[in-house]
């Protein structure tokens, strides 16, 4: 839960698209007493939508009106606005029972979560070594990871899953020979390399 409080002051949601629905607060204290009837969210890019579900403590609801994808859009900012449930302009006495309502600056970060796998950027990587000459290095490869966050885009490690290899791999994708000393035995991959 959530507490917003009507006033001239930021609020930071962080959450992943599983997050959501959110629940929160938005307390009439700014409002005159009496219940809040609507929220309205100001921002065409802000594919949320703000429910009552409780008109007398103020408690909302914040939904996703589609998919919330960190890769397509990391942050939203935009205003909340609560509104009490006055009779509209002028209805009351001498015209003053108006609706009231207050604005709140809501600020969301979607958390990355880790849904796409590595990818090399070539489908194939070939090198042609010399019998007997020794390399410090043998061939380069490189993958990518189309998440949006550090934490599960970098590339933590490479390694070989073919047995029985006469190279080694480091964590930067360096192919080499394996360390001195080592024993190598040919290694033939078969038709097609």
């Amino acid at each position: 839960m959530i507490s917003l409080t009507c006033s001239n002051r930021v609020f930071l949601f962080i959450f992943s698209s599983s997050s959501l629905p959110l629940l929160f607060f938005f307390s009439s204290s700014s409002l005159d007493p009496g219940e809040i009837c609507a929220f309205t969210i100001h921002g065409a890019e802000a594919p949320f939508a703000a429910v009552v579900l409780n008109g007398t403590s103020g408690e909302g609801q914040l939904r996703a009106q589609g998919l919330v994808d960190c890769e397509q859009q990391k942050e939203y900012t935009f205003i909340i606005q609560a509104q009490d449930c006055g009779s509209g302009p002028g209805s009351g006495p001498g015209g003053t029972d108006v609706k009231k309502s207050h604005k709140a600056v809501v600020h969301i970060q979607v958390n990355d979560v880790n849904e796409f796998a590595p990818v090399f950027r070539e489908p194939q990587y070939r090198a042609a070594v010399t019998e007997g000459k020794i390399y410090d290095s043998i061939l380069q490869v490189e993958a990518t990871d189309q998440d949006c966050s550090p934490q599960y885009s970098q590339i933590c490690n490479y390694q070989i899953s073919t047995g029985n290899t006469p190279f080694a791999i480091d964590r930067n994708g360096e192919s080499r020979p394996p360390s001195p000393g080592s024993k190598s035995t040919v290694y033939d991959p078969g038709p097609g390399w």
